[in-house]
């Protein structure tokens, strides 16, 4: 009793394999491109929620000192950085600086003179825009103090 059968052709042909690789190598190739575009939009999404957490934490310090901060945005090729200060009181300034986590997203523009009241816990509207190459990510805040955002391509991103 047999119990393997050989057969003229055992395996794969020369050709067969090198179809195979190089629809494996195509397939790798665009699949790579698109996790690195993937990539970028998370981290300028990423970079964006952390600048609204930064902008939420300093509206809280306004309304709760009583104090009024203003942002000094600074916007260069190399570095980009968003630099808050408060009102002098007693001599002194409070001071905080924001930058991108990521060295490939940057701070792109800033709309408007945004600033923060802490006494009646509203602001001067405004927004920052932060983005990279690939996709741009709007903060906005409102005349209310209200911190949030968007995607520049949406339609309530105004």
């Amino acid at each position: 009793m047999r119990l393997f059968t050989h057969s003229s052709r055992a395996g794969f042909t020369l050709v067969e394999v090198l179809i195979v690789l190089a629809i494996t190598a195509i397939l790798t190739g665009l699949g790579s491109q698109s996790l690195t575009q993937w990539q970028y939009r998370q981290q300028v999404k990423a970079t964006a929620s952390d600048l609204t957490h930064f902008l939420n934490r300093l509206r809280q310090q306004a309304y709760h000192y009583h104090r009024t901060i203003s942002f000094i945005p600074w916007l260069d090729n190399e570095e980009s950085l968003v630099k808050a200060v408060s009102e002098p009181r007693a001599g002194k300034v409070e001071q905080w600086i924001w930058k991108p986590s990521t060295p490939q997203v940057k701070l792109l523009a800033v709309i408007g003179e945004p600033r923060f009241f802490g006494k009646h816990g509203t602001a001067w509207p405004g927004s920052f825009d932060v983005g990279n190459e690939v996709t741009r990510w709007r903060v906005i805040i409102s005349a209310h103090g209200r911190v949030r955002y968007c995607e520049g391509q949406d339609k309530g991103c105004q």
